[in-house]
């Protein structure tokens, strides 16, 4: 089937302009909306979510996405040619018989065979438990999902899009086209009943065979296929929403107008604007297209800030920031300068205020609080690790406090470039989690309380760096940090405990029951009573001080594990799947943070600074 599509499209579209090639202006273009995965976001986002989906990059072929999107709706024949899909698995290269590249992305044309040749193993591994695939199986099964999504994508306007096909006069007569008129799907609908019994009739009379019709025989017959196929590859083509088709959210495909019964007077107004669109595209006329642009502006603020919010990525901005507040804050530690303090702590106030920004975007865009996803809590995060870190050097003013927030900052700033996927989507939550009242308690407080177990955690390891390799280090060189850790575990103490405590207010009213042992509850009990063990015993005297500091430095593997790992198991009310790269990449943090955290210990027992908390 695949292939009878993909040869229906070179064959229908070949005709048309090479239009990627066109200078066109594409800010309006992305800022036309389309509601997707529920929600209403531009054109801009979309094409770069989709493009990343395929290829894990956002321009693979050195074009940016809103120019491979419109060539894809535009121009499908030209599309199907660039190699915008990555294939990194070595097993699924082999089952699809494509060659080995460098870069091993292929295009839709390479992808067709093994598409239709592993279809059946595909229908099996459908019926497969995810938890029961092999890593190449997955793959398998994304490289089907993504061809399908970008088959949607390609079909998106085949039911406007001019044809090349030959229509005699009198067919164009009862479709009411004139001889110059483009011929379409839309335009032929009105004779489809026609076309269909004067093709059976012929079969009826003629057989199967092709070779005994006459010419104009064979030429309805073709034009009868042509339009079964095109009608066939149009069912459920829902992706691409971007008709208003009624009040506020209501939005529809081209192919829903037509097989749904979505159409009225102003959609086709709507319609008929990207119809001048294809054409302008397809020819590379500027004028058409700006044009025709300015008649379908929308002038929606949340579209317009969203595209400046992707086109600024406030979140790698703020990176950079932490990196440069990192520099000069560990050059101010190798030589005491004015200077260099000043600007580490410019630097770090400033990815707070960027990281800020991009949070109050986020808000503003998707109309509910900033934590509702694991990505989007590894932001918030990040701001509030910092912000304590600030907080703490307005006692500390010697540079400690900076250099843990830039730590914090970059470190949990890369784990959200990581954790991001298939880009920053800003997914509309599902009816459950989708609680306003309770995003902004339950789940503020206990991202914040993440926030302030990673900053003491820093905080720890800072301690017993320096006590490790300062031997003039004493007990009372270190005894502010010693301190601020102290309070800060009681405020980390705090909001954790405070947000265990509300998320089972939330689960008693979502599911019926406060407390159900599941693993994510488990992990926020996890951190609570760690605290609590460390508190209590330093209180009283039953560890020493160094055991207390390695406890609090080993808090970040306790957070990690509560807030990533309990998520990766596939199991629970909580569970976003497993991911094996975030497996390993957990275990290889945990593993390292114990080795790290063992090393410094041994170093200060051998110098005997570990003192007596008591």
């Amino acid at each position: 089937m695949l292939r009878y599509i993909l040869a229906l499209i070179l064959l229908m579209f070949s005709g048309m302009a090479i239009a990627a090639e066109n200078d066109l202006p594409m800010d309006q273009f992305g800022k036309l909306p389309i509601l997707h995965e529920g929600r209403i976001k531009p054109l801009d986002s979309f094409a770069r979510l989709e493009i990343l989906k395929f290829s894990k990059k956002e321009n693979p072929t050195g074009v940016m996405p809103l120019v491979w999107l419109a060539n894809s709706l535009f121009n499908p024949s030209e599309a199907v040619e660039e190699k915008i899909f990555l294939v990194d698995d070595a097993m699924t290269r082999h089952h699809f018989g494509l060659e080995e590249r460098k870069k091993p992305l292929y295009s839709y044309v390479e992808l067709v065979p093994g598409l239709e040749k592993t279809a059946p193993q595909v229908s099996h591994l459908m019926a497969t438990a995810d938890k029961n695939l092999s890593p190449s199986e997955r793959n398998l099964l994304a490289i089907h999902e993504n061809a399908l999504e970008y088959t949607h994508i390609l079909r998106s306007f085949s039911s406007v899009l001019p044809l090349s096909i030959e229509l005699s006069p009198a067919w164009r007569q009862k479709a009411d086209l004139s001889a110059s008129a483009p011929v379409t799907f839309y335009a032929l609908q009105k004779i489809s009943p026609d076309i269909e019994n004067q093709v059976k009739a012929i079969i009826k009379r003629q057989g199967q065979d092709p070779s005994k019709y006459t010419a104009s025989e064979q030429e309805l017959v073709t034009l009868g296929w042509q339009f079964k196929t095109i009608s066939d590859a149009g069912n459920n083509n829902k992706l691409f929403r971007v008709i208003p088709s009624g009040t506020g959210q209501e939005y529809a495909s081209p192919w829903e107008l037509i097989n749904d019964g979505k159409g009225s007077p102003a959609t086709e107004e709507e319609l008929q604007n990207w119809i001048s669109l294809a054409a302008a595209w397809q020819k590379g006329n500027a004028q058409d297209w700006s044009a025709t642009l300015h008649s379908m502006n929308h002038d929606a603020a949340r579209l317009n800030i969203e595209v400046l919010y992707n086109h600024i990525a406030p979140f790698q901005i703020a990176i950079v920031m932490f990196v440069m507040s990192l520099c000069f804050s560990l050059a101010n530690f190798a030589g005491k300068n004015i200077y260099l303090y000043r600007i580490s702590l410019g630097f770090l106030f400033l990815a707070i205020v960027t990281q800020c920004a991009g949070l109050a975007v986020r808000i503003y865009v998707m109309e509910r609080p900033p934590v509702g996803t694991l990505y989007e809590s590894i932001l918030f995060v990040t701001v509030i690790a910092a912000l304590v870190a600030l907080l703490g050097e307005r006692r500390l003013k010697n540079g400690s406090g900076i250099l843990c927030g830039a730590i914090s900052g970059v470190m949990i700033g890369l784990l959200g470039v990581s954790m991001a996927g298939e880009g920053d989507n800003m997914k509309v939550l599902g009816a459950v989690l989708n609680t306003q009242f309770w995003l902004a308690t339950h789940v503020l407080c206990i991202t914040i309380g993440y926030g302030w177990c990673l900053f003491t955690s820093v905080l720890a390891h800072l301690v017993l760096v320096r006590q490790a390799f300062r031997k003039s280090a004493t007990k009372a060189d270190d005894a502010d940090l010693i301190q601020i850790i102290t309070t800060h575990s009681l405020f980390s103490l705090l909001f954790t405990t405070v947000g265990t405590i509300l998320g089972g207010i939330w689960a008693d009213q979502s599911w019926g029951r406060f407390w159900g042992w599941d693993p994510k509850e488990n992990g926020a009990l996890l951190i609570v009573l760690w605290l609590i063990w460390l508190i209590h015993g330093k209180i009283a005297g039953q560890i020493s001080r160094l055991f207390w500091v390695c406890g609090m430095a080993f808090l970040s593997v306790i957070v990690a594990v509560a807030w990533v790992g309990v998520n990766l198991l596939g199991i629970g009310l909580h569970s976003y799947g497993f991911i094996e790269g975030v497996f390993w990449g957990l275990g290889g943090f945990a593993v390292l943070e114990a080795g790290l955290i063992a090393i410094l210990a041994y170093q200060i027992l051998g110098t005997g600074k570990g003192h007596h908390a008591h």
